[in-house]
């Protein structure tokens, strides 16, 4: 079912609520521009259930959003984690580490409006903690990935937080400017970031 965020804005999140409407049944998956939150009735009205049936299981706005940005960071932490591992010789480390940014940036622009939310809407989130562990255990992960590859002559940790902003900037501009007629896939692009951070 689609779940409008934004009136007036084609910004949308899928949200599958099937058996029941819970944390534990609800996805999240985007074709989103924008991110404003939706209210619980926005939501009963997509979905086709009473307000009453969302109030349920979400006692407030805040609570949904919270579940729908726990499912998101769930999901993109599955995808990055398929991919390599952080204790790999140098050169497997490499590979794991471009493995990385290609599911980042896959996940980003397949899902926009989660990643959004994960990534630009944490202030409409009234407790945010989860969330920024969640996305400093990904910045880790890039960091243990980039432990003794090539810097640049700069300290690891600097250089995971550059290439963690590249990507970040990356993703954004394609989330941003969608219809733009880009010259190479996002994947590319994500993997010429990473060779340039490791020269």
């Amino acid at each position: 079912m689609l779940l409008p965020l934004h009136r007036g804005i084609s910004a949308w999140v899928s949200v599958d609520l099937a058996p029941a409407i819970g944390p534990g049944g609800l996805t999240a998956q985007a074709a989103s521009s924008a991110v404003t939150p939706p209210s619980l009735r926005e939501t009963a009205r997509a979905c086709g259930v009473s307000a009453t049936a969302v109030y349920r299981y979400f006692p407030s706005q805040q609570a949904l959003l919270l579940a729908v940005a726990g499912e998101s960071l769930a999901d993109l932490e599955a995808a990055v984690d398929e991919h390599g591992s952080a204790g790999a010789p140098p050169t497997d480390r490499l590979e794991a580490l471009r493995a990385m940014a290609i599911a980042y940036a896959t996940w980003a622009v397949a899902n926009p409006g989660a990643y959004q939310l994960l990534f630009e809407g944490r202030d409409l989130l009234e407790n945010p903690t989860t969330i920024d562990a969640g996305v400093d255990r990904l910045q880790g992960r890039l960091e243990d990935r980039l432990r003794g590859l090539p810097a640049g002559g700069r300290n690891e940790t600097v250089q995971a937080e550059l290439l963690w902003i590249a990507l970040h900037g990356l993703v954004v501009t394609r989330i941003r400017k969608a219809h733009h007629a880009w010259r190479r896939e996002v994947t590319e692009d994500a993997l010429l970031l990473v060779d340039a951070f490791t020269a």
